[in-house]
């Protein structure tokens, strides 16, 4: 990201080539808020990897992102039992 992009939401923090959001503490419905607002402020063509403990993310997160134009290209597990959570990377629409 350029210092002229949009100061990053609540929650996003660099993490390697692309932003993390980290949703493991956060209730469901406002998980998904906080991930939109995130692909919000980055470029276009740019990947948020969302981690979640969300039972329904597995169909939420991909719903959500073709509804947006964005898409998922990556989804797995992450941690182990019985700490684990889902892993997603969303690329940004151009």
């Amino acid at each position: 990201m350029s210092s002229s992009a949009r100061p990053l939401p609540e929650g996003v923090v660099p993490h390697g080539d692309h932003l993390l959001l980290d949703n493991r503490a956060t209730p469901c419905a406002v998980g998904i808020i906080r991930a939109a607002r995130a692909v919000r402020a980055m470029a276009p063509s740019a990947v948020l990897e969302i981690w979640t403990r969300d039972r329904v993310a597995p169909v939420e997160i991909p719903v959500w992102a073709e509804r947006e134009g964005h898409q998922v290209v990556r989804q797995e597990r992450g941690g182990r039992w019985p700490r684990r959570w889902f892993v997603f990377e969303v690329r940004r629409a151009a």
